[in-house]
């Protein structure tokens, strides 16, 4: 073979190396295309969340990936919830309440498990390179999605990122715009008078948290509340000056109240909160300073007039044996609040009242089954 030959040879062995990687990104490029596509069309949150973590990870041809999500007032933990999917039940997802913001910046190479934004939940003992992708809307760091592989090759410092960041702001995109229609179907969720959550929310997460404590046996404290003489300050200062209150206190109470507690109005001048991970003991303490804080503080209804407000509380823990399904127990656990409430009232108002201090069997004040309508 001469030399003219066998640089032939070398040139057709180069030209099919080159149409095999042709082929090749032609493939994975309609991985990706297709992947898009699925993102922008799904409005869904768990969705969304699921194609991340999974079909990205499949069309990447990485071996691990994980979601790291800001969430500072449990928002989007809330919302996995309300669809039946609980943010500790999704692999590869973490939510945190503050992201380290000093250094949002892409990166691909060795693996580096002390890098401080490399979070992974599950993790190959033989992890060689990695990529950390921020995730930005408006300028602010809302998250990271991070891959690693047993590949030293797959995330190379030398390696081109525009299609990388083009992905990145479409996840952001889709995120942003998923939790916004989460958001919309939050407003049914929402008092109008207070901006807070309403019966229909309650009713639905009491529900849902008595799941959660079934499958993690954590404690579950649900508090009752009720504003002393409420009617008469509706007849001495007028309705508009009544609302006020009822704004002024629903504020008040969630100064008092953690990020994944729900707070929601039930009617009229009653409110209700759920404890979530939380004994009887600590419920008692946390109701006792909304009372205090309440009391302290007189609410100014005119330039001249101020006005004592003080507010009774119910305080009740789930049972540890669950009879019945969730919407029983649910039922149960604000009734027996309910009925704390009513003894606190029976005993001079301006008081916190537990289940323990309770005699005999609990029953349910009368008015309150119209008010819970589980049926």
């Amino acid at each position: 073979m001469n030399a003219s030959e066998a640089e032939n040879q070398i040139l057709r062995r180069q030209l099919r190396s080159l149409m095999d990687e042709a082929r090749l990104n032609e493939k994975k490029w309609r991985r990706f295309d297709q992947l898009e596509r699925r993102l922008i069309s799904t409005h869904s949150l768990p969705e969304l969340i699921h194609l991340i973590l999974n079909d990205y990870k499949s069309a990447s041809e990485t071996d691990t990936a994980t979601l790291v999500l800001s969430d500072p007032d449990f928002e989007i933990r809330r919302f996995l919830e309300r669809e039946k999917s609980g943010a500790s039940e999704v692999r590869g997802l973490v939510l945190l309440e503050k992201l380290r913001t000093d250094d949002p910046v892409l990166y691909l190479g060795a693996f580096d498990m002390d890098h401080p934004r490399a979070i992974f939940d599950t993790l190959p003992s033989e992890s060689r390179s990695m990529i950390l992708l921020p995730l930005m809307r408006k300028n602010e760091l809302i998250g990271c999605l991070n891959l690693a592989s047993c590949k030293t090759e797959r995330f190379t410092d030398d390696s081109s990122t525009d299609f990388i960041e083009r992905l990145a702001n479409i996840f952001s995109i889709c995120l942003e715009n998923s939790l916004n229609h989460e958001r919309l179907k939050n407003v049914g969720f929402t008092d109008a008078l207070t901006g807070i959550f309403n019966r229909r929310y309650f009713e639905s997460r009491c529900q849902e948290e008595v799941a959660s404590i079934r499958r993690h046996k954590t404690p579950l404290a649900c508090m009752f509340l009720d504003i002393d003489k409420f009617k008469r300050i509706n007849d001495s200062f007028g309705h508009p000056a009544g609302d006020e209150v009822l704004r002024n206190i629903s504020k008040q109470i969630k100064t008092q109240l953690r990020g994944n507690d729900v707070l929601a109005r039930f009617g009229g001048e009653e409110f209700v909160v759920l404890l979530p991970q939380t004994g009887l003991q600590h419920a008692c303490e946390i109701a006792e300073r909304i009372r205090s804080t309440i009391a302290l503080q007189p609410f100014q209804i005119t330039p001249k007039n101020s006005l004592s407000v003080t507010i009774s509380i119910g305080v009740a823990l789930a049972p540890d044996e669950l009879d019945g399904d969730d919407r029983a127990v649910a039922h149960k656990l604000i009734s027996t609040a309910d009925e704390a409430l009513f003894q606190a009232k029976r005993k001079g108002r301006n008081r916190v009242v537990s289940e323990n201090r309770l005699a005999g069997t609990i029953g349910m004040r009368g008015g309150l089954s119209k008010l819970l309508n589980f049926d």
